[in-house]
Formats: C-alpha cells, sequence, structure tokens
C-alpha cells in the first residue's frame, strides 16, 4: 500500500550495491532498502523493473519522484549521465540531473564529474553527491582538501566557499590492496583474521610518506620478513595497508600540498585508519559519514528539481538533511 507521506525517494545505485531511502517533504527517512544488485549486475533493461520493486516494498507510489547518483548513470548503467568538467560548481550537478526517458514515473540521474586534461584525466560518480551534502552540512567549512577512502579513493580541493570542486584525483587504493592480499605472494602472509598491528601500520605508513619511491621494494619485504624472521599475520596486514595508504596520502601532499586539517569523508575501518595516517604527518580530520553525506546531496537535488513536493520542507541541517 502506498505512503502518501512520502515525498521522494532517494537512491545510490553503485557498482556493487543498491541504496534507497525514501523520505518526506523534510527529508526523514520513512523507509530504506538494500540490496546487492548493483550496477555491475544489472542489464540495462532490468533497471525499471528493480527499481519498481524496491519502490512498490517501501510504499512510494507511482507519482513519487525518484532522484537518484552512482554508476547507475555511467555508460555502462541506465542510462548515461553526461560529466560536468572541473572547475565544476556544486549547483551545476544539480542543473544537470538527467531525466530517464521511457518512465512513466519522474526519475532523475545526477551527473558525475570529470577532469580533461591531458596530464590528469580522472572521473568520479557518486562522490560529488556526498560532496553536494558536505557543502550543506559544512557549508564554507568544508573549504579545503577533502579525503574520500574507498576502493578509488578520492582527493577533492573544494573551494569558493565549498560550492566548487576545482580539482581531484583518484588513487587505486582498495583494489591495490585486494589485488595483492588475493593474489600477490603476499597472500601467503596474510591469512586469516589477523586484526591490525598499530605499530607496524604506523611505520609503514611513515616510510612511505617518508621514501615513496621505495614503494615496491617494501611491498616484497613483507613477505620477506615474514620468512625470514617470523613476522607474523597481523604485521603483515598493517604493513601492507599502511604502506598503500601512506604512499596514497604522499600522493595527495605531493599534489595538493600539506594542509593543517582536512575534512575526511567515510567512517568504520577504514576511515579509522586514514585519520590514524593523517595524523602521523600532522593533519587533523574532520570526520563525516559517507552514507549520511549521500543522503543529504540527493535529498538537497530533490528539493531544487520538485520544489512543489517540499514546499513546508525546512533548511537541510546535519540532523535533518
Amino acid at each position: 500500500m502506498a505512503n502518501p507521506a512520502i515525498a521522494a525517494v532517494l537512491v545510490d545505485w553503485g557498482t556493487s550495491r543498491l541504496r534507497l531511502w525514501a523520505v518526506d517533504g523534510a527529508g526523514t527517512v520513512l523507509g530504506e532498502a538494500r540490496s546487492g544488485e548493483g550496477m555491475g549486475a544489472t542489464e540495462p533493461r532490468a533497471f525499471e523493473g528493480i527499481l519498481e520493486h524496491h519502490l512498490a516494498e517501501l510504499g512510494a507510489g507511482p507519482k513519487v519522484p525518484v532522484m537518484m547518483c552512482g554508476m547507475v548513470g555511467s555508460r555502462q548503467g541506465w542510462q548515461e549521465a553526461p560529466y560536468v568538467e572541473v572547475p565544476a560548481r556544486l549547483e551545476t550537478i544539480i542543473e544537470r540531473a538527467l531525466p530517464v526517458s521511457g518512465t512513466p514515473r519522474e526519475v532523475r540521474i545526477l551527473p558525475g564529474i570529470a577532469d580533461r586534461s591531458v596530464e590528469t584525466p580522472d572521473v568520479m560518480r557518486s562522490e560529488e553527491t556526498q560532496l553536494l551534502g558536505l557543502g550543506r552540512m559544512a557549508g564554507n567549512g568544508a573549504e579545503g582538501l577533502v579525503c574520500m577512502p574507498g576502493t578509488h579513493a578520492k582527493w577533492v580541493l573544494m573551494d569558493e566557499g565549498a560550492t566548487q570542486v576545482s580539482g581531484f584525483a583518484t588513487a587505486l587504493t582498495g583494489d591495490l590492496f585486494a589485488a595483492l592480499s588475493r593474489g600477490s605472494v603476499l597472500r601467503h602472509s596474510l591469512s586469516g583474521d589477523a586484526g591490525l598491528d598499530g605499530a607496524s601500520f604506523d611505520k609503514a605508513v611513515r616510510a612511505a610518506i617518508d621514501e615513496p619511491a621505495r614503494m615496491l621494494m617494501r611491498l616484497f619485504a613483507i613477505r620477506s620478513r615474514a620468512l625470514l624472521h617470523g613476522a607474523d599475520a597481523a604485521h603483515a596486514s598493517a604493513s601492507l595497508s599502511g604502506t598503500i595508504i601512506g604512499q596514497d596520502i604522499a600522493g595527495a601532499l605531493a599534489r595538493f600540498g600539506k594542509p593543517e586539517r582536512l575534512t575526511l569523508v567515510g567512517g568504520g575501518t577504514l576511515g579509522a585508519l586514514y585519520a590514524r595516517a593523517l595524523d602521523l604527518v600532522g593533519i587533523a580530520t574532520d570526520v563525516f559519514d559517507g552514507e549520511e553525506l549521500a543522503r543529504a546531496g540527493l535529498f538537497a537535488a530533490a528539493v531544487r528539481v520538485w520544489p512543489d513536493m517540499f514546499a513546508t520542507a525546512p533548511p537541510a541541517t546535519a540532523a535533518n538533511p
């Protein structure tokens, strides 16, 4: 049965995950759904059926609009939402929300951001929506460097009072960790649930930042240390993680300079590791939850695109995105 209180449904449709939130006119979450039906496992003709199934489960009637972000708007997704080029105003992302054709329901996909320069070409999808939410929740306090850890970690330079992305860089951090820990010789040293050796992590971070040119040699030394000196799996895991994260930070500092403070998007174990590594090099962090930011960004877009649905909605805040 349709829930008349639902004003819109917000959707983050990534490569491996699908997340939906049904919200009322004030942005309060009335229901949510999650599944593994990511873009990577979905045929283009199946997107609408999957979406409508979850909307029915949430009680979203046929007139409820849907605002989406993520890989659903990629070339391999439902419909391609062309990138906004840097320098990219966050408001432009909303203005260029792509209406999905051929659907009776009003559905839009937010575009990603691209840097088309020859020297530093780069792309992002979904992170721009988190940045949109960050701008609403933190205001101009989010101006400066933003670190967004993940499978493909993003480093973003926000300016103009945190209303514009002037540049960004992506690092293959999560993919690299997975490939080395599962498909390289290092897998023999990383077996089991080893936990984390904090001292080994710290040492690896400092070494990566102080001598980034020796990264490949230090990676192999993880295996040698296990064979020759009996280093355990906790040491190996922490050394691999610290080396990759430290190298990532070293690259970001070389590209954007060293700030006294930055915004860190992401919680959990990975976010905590980045916060620890950044603290080691004297950089303080303001931490925000990535999922909360994505929802706030999607809601901001929905309010702009369908103002009549939110005529009585109060301004978004951290507690009420």
